[in-house]
């Protein structure tokens, strides 16, 4: 299983690859704030995909202890969302958290809990034949553009598939 945030959910509706990532992927999981984050802008075609796959039991909503939640706010620069990933999170129970949101990277590599961005799941989709090399280029293009990328991050995927 795999834990989420907003942000990777979000950006992987934007270019068309939450999809493709569902059917390879194991189970995911979100913290109830996550899903009130990505539903947030309920009319958005990313909020109506990612609202369809948590009605197909595709996410999994689970609650958090929300004290846990607001200690980890207070000890962290983290949103409310990042947050009840990272406390949601249990290494005997879950693979990584999906992330790419900068201050939750850096807290995992602090305190070593894997995590994988948007970018690695379009290169694992690539590596799998979900995704064509134009395809590959094209979504880690779309998400420099979008996910704020850096242009040493960009290039380094980018690397991957050529």
């Amino acid at each position: 299983m795999l834990v989420s945030n907003t942000s990777t959910l979000v950006l992987l509706a934007k270019i068309g690859c939450l999809e493709g990532f569902i059917e390879i992927s194991p189970n995911i999981v979100v913290p109830i704030q996550v899903k009130k984050e990505a539903l947030f802008e309920k009319d958005s075609y990313y909020a109506k995909l990612i609202g369809k796959f948590i009605q197909l039991k595709k996410i999994i909503v689970l609650p958090v202890d929300k004290t846990q939640v607001n200690k980890t706010l207070t000890d962290f620069k983290l949103d409310e969302g990042e947050a009840a990933a990272y406390v949601l999170f249990d290494n005997k129970k879950h693979k990584a958290i999906l992330t790419d949101d900068g201050e939750l990277i850096k807290l995992c590599k602090l305190e070593n809990v894997p995590f994988i961005c948007a970018m690695a799941v379009v290169i694992r989709l690539f590596e799998m034949k979900k995704l064509s090399k134009k395809e590959a280029l094209d979504k880690l293009w779309d998400l420099h553009k979008i996910g704020r990328y850096s242009e040493k991050l960009y290039e380094h995927f980018k690397s991957e598939v050529e």
